[in-house]
């Protein structure tokens, strides 16, 4: 199992609730029974035996990726995917080792 974490903003508009649970029941799918901790707004750190791609191609499926976003990384390794409508280039100077899902 790796641990991953989460952030992310779910646009305000259209079907936004149907996204934000969709996105969660995504993850709670991905941790398979593992340990989760959703407590914080739009930060999730879970559990999961999936490979990073396959979380974001879950994640990605499940967003808008044309107005919404996510990253997803894992605290242990420097790994982290950004997901959907990143602008701000600014993140991957920031985060080298990030890239686009």
């Amino acid at each position: 199992m790796a641990t991953y974490w989460l952030t992310f903003r779910i646009a305000d508009q259209g079907n936004y609730s149907e996204r934000y649970d969709a996105l969660h029941h995504a993850v709670f799918e991905a941790a398979e029974g593992g340990k989760w901790w959703t407590e914080s707004t739009s930060f999730y750190v879970f559990e999961s035996p999936l490979k990073a791609q396959e979380v974001a191609e879950k994640i990605e499926s499940v967003i808008n990726p044309q107005t919404d976003l996510a990253l997803l990384g894992m605290p242990g390794f420097k790994v982290a995917k950004a997901i959907g409508a990143v602008e701000d280039e600014d993140l991957f100077t920031l985060i080298p080792f990030a890239k686009r899902a």
